[in-house]
């Protein structure tokens, strides 16, 4: 047994009172289940003063030998974001190649401090095992895979397995132990974290480290220990295999470095790779040769393929993107001569590495690429990529030796663009509708969004719809699009600096870049046939919400009027949230929505932006929503939604 921290005598878990359900509408879609697998879907893993998030997703393949290896995916957020809906391993088909999955939740910081995630996430390996008949799981083949927050609550489950302190509830007479660790990019000594050059701003108390642990974290170092998987390394833990960016802008690559050093000297199984030139997750870790090495962790260590003792290794492999301030998306330029795809692969190579059951099309979660490159690839958006839509994209992009299309290989929505559909607008060049997608090159810039029109002719009035950090056009607002659109809003959105979540956030939110995408949208809405040009509005979440403020006053001669969920003004200098001084220039009526319990943008910076607008004279409600947390827009989505009409019908944008 290896030497304990001594528990803090005072402390004590802070359980909030809220536990909202979030309503079946407005929840982002459940990952698609590939043909053949068994999900089991907000399974209970806690049932005694159980939490709302107190939930996970099995998924089980239909067909086997005897009982299943698990992979457990443990999601990031800062502790405070995310949820189990986004599954890797499953996307990735490791249900295929014979292994469960399973997907859990965990009470975030909004809801309790260190040490309640840890504690959940053992209740939920302990009820695994406890169901593992029922389920057709291997009890002695568990392995667990997260990144962000969730390589750190991966980390600590590898190095906790013998710390009694942190299982609680039900099912003790079950172990919470691992049998591998799958740690990517994950925090570990928040002491060092914080202390690192460029990393400083995560020893405030707004932080999402100190938002764990219940304070900043140099004046609550003991609570940093605790949080620490470093400090309960011993000679039990299982193997590991950590994964890091070396210009990952969000955790500092030190923090694995001392994780792997911590292991190798404890003669653990460990090895540590690093991608060189890649952030805060990225294309850089679907490479093959990052994708191969965690395939051959878990084949090794879950199903027995090899019986070896590896020593501890350090590898790297280098990125196909690096990290550098967020810029706006270019054009794809052709392949280079002398290679029939220059840097992308033919649809062939594609298959082979990504079809895992063999059908001879690719789903969304066999594909191994970024999110968007499948947006991109299904163009009549059925989940799946087939090789004609593959060789559709290749001629666009101008490749050699890719096919010809022919009538059958375009899409419907492809024919249905239309001159008609292209505004001419000073500073837009190059617009092209296809279906819900545009494209097109705005001051010389490339850019790209969704327009969802109402069905009939119009006008219409019509909507900005805005996103926040680590969303995008497709994900957040096509939803949202949808929803507005029937009742009678033509909806545009694009993506922002802040879509990928990484970079320099003084760029993110109401950046002078994303005005400029922002404006590039309203002049597309004007131009329209279907839109009303003296009835156009804009709605924002979060970082969007940020942005729609100060369109408020950029964009005053444009907007009718605005909404926002889960924004305000900066409260210090630094932040992507607009200022006092922007606000005293917004011209535009403005509903401001926003959760009593926020963490990520706090009620006061809502509340702040009322004063401005107050002393401003703008006509602007505030509504705060108790127990109600950052996802307001999901946990009360249709009284939001209601809200937002009732403001709109209020200055004369429907009913019209």
């Amino acid at each position: 047994m290896k030497t304990r921290l001594m528990v803090f005598g005072c402390v004590v878990m802070a359980l909030t009172a809220f536990a909202q359900p979030v309503p079946k509408q407005g929840t982002p879609a459940a990952p698609r289940v590939p043909e053949g697998v068994k999900a089991h879907r907000d399974v209970a893993y806690v049932t005694t003063d159980a939490h709302e998030r107190h939930k996970l997703d099995l998924y089980v393949p239909e067909k086997s030998d005897g009982p299943l290896p698990l992979i457990i995916w443990v999601h990031g957020g800062g502790w405070q974001n995310g949820s189990k809906d986004g599954c890797p391993p499953l996307r990735d088909g490791y249900t295929a190649r014979g292994y469960a999955v399973a997907s859990i939740n965990y009470r975030l910081s909004g809801h309790a401090t260190f040490p309640a995630q840890i504690e959940d996430c053992k209740a939920a390996i302990r009820w695994l095992r406890a169901n593992a008949k029922q389920y057709n799981l291997d009890t002695k083949r568990f392995g667990v895979w997260g990144g962000s927050a969730g390589g750190h609550l991966v980390a600590l489950l590898g190095t906790s397995g013998d710390v009694k302190e942190f299982d609680k509830g039900a099912n003790l007479d079950q172990s919470s132990r691992v049998q591998a660790v799958c740690d990517y990019f994950g925090p570990t000594d928040f002491v060092v974290f914080v202390s690192t050059p460029k990393y400083e701003s995560h020893a405030t108390a707004a932080a999402p480290e100190a938002k764990l642990i219940g304070g900043a974290v140099l004046e609550n170092k003991d609570k940093a220990a605790k949080v620490n998987p470093i400090t309960y390394v011993s000679a039990d833990d299982p193997p590991f295999l950590i994964v890091h960016g070396d210009k990952d802008g969000t955790v500092p690559l030190n923090q694995s470095e001392l994780l792997f050093a911590a292991l190798k000297k404890n003669g653990t199984q460990v090895h540590f790779h690093t991608i060189r030139g890649a952030g805060h997750g990225g294309a850089g870790f679907n490479a093959p040769e990052v994708t191969k090495q965690v395939e051959a962790f878990f084949e090794k260590f879950l199903k027995g393929a090899s019986k070896d003792i590896a020593k501890p290794q350090a590898t790297t492999s280098e990125s196909t993107t690096t990290e550098t301030k967020q810029a706006p998306a270019a054009p794809v330029a052709p392949a280079a001569k002398g290679g029939a795809q220059g840097n992308r692969p033919n649809f062939e190579q594609v298959l082979a590495r990504d079809d895992a059951n063999k059908d001879g099309k690719i789903s969304k979660e066999e594909f191994r690429g970024p999110p968007a490159i499948f947006q991109r690839l299904d163009r009549n958006e059925d989940g799946f990529l087939s090789k004609e839509e593959h060789e559709v994209l290749q001629q666009r992009l101008g490749q050699p030796n890719a096919p010809a299309k022919s009538k059958e290989a375009v899409p419907s929505s492809e024919k249905k663009a239309a001159a008609a559909d292209a505004p001419k607008v000073s500073g837009i060049k190059d617009f092209k509708l296809d279906g819900q997608q545009w494209t097109c090159v705005a001051d010389g810039q490339a850019m790209q969004g969704i327009l969802v029109k109402p069905e009939g002719k119009g006008p219409f009035p019509a909507m900005l719809i805005s996103h926040g950090l680590g969303g995008n056009a497709r994900q957040f607002a096509l939803p949202k699009a949808r929803d507005f659109a029937k009742l009678g809003f033509v909806c545009i959105a694009t993506d922002y600096t802040h879509s990928e979540a990484r970079g320099d956030r003084s760029t993110f939110g109401s950046s002078d870049e994303n005005v400029r995408r922002a404006k590039a949208c309203l002049a597309i809405l004007k131009t329209l046939p279907e839109v009303d040009a003296q009835r156009i509005v804009a709605y924002g979440n979060s970082m969007g919400a940020f942005l729609t403020i100060r369109l408020g006053a950029d964009a005053a001669d444009t907007l009718k009027a605005c909404a926002i969920t889960a924004g305000g003004l900066a409260l210090a200098t630094g932040f992507p949230a607009p200022s006092e001084e922007v606000a005293a220039k917004v011209k535009v009526p403005m509903l401001i929505l926003h959760g009593s319990t926020d963490t990520t943008v706090r009620p006061e910076q809502s509340e702040a932006l009322k004063k401005a607008l107050d002393a401003a004279k703008v006509p602007n409600e505030r509504k705060v929503f108790e127990g109600v947390a950052h996802n307001l827009h999901l946990a009360k989505a249709e009284e939001v939604n209601g809200l937002i009409k009732g403001w709109f019908e209020k200055y004369g944008v429907l009913g019209k």
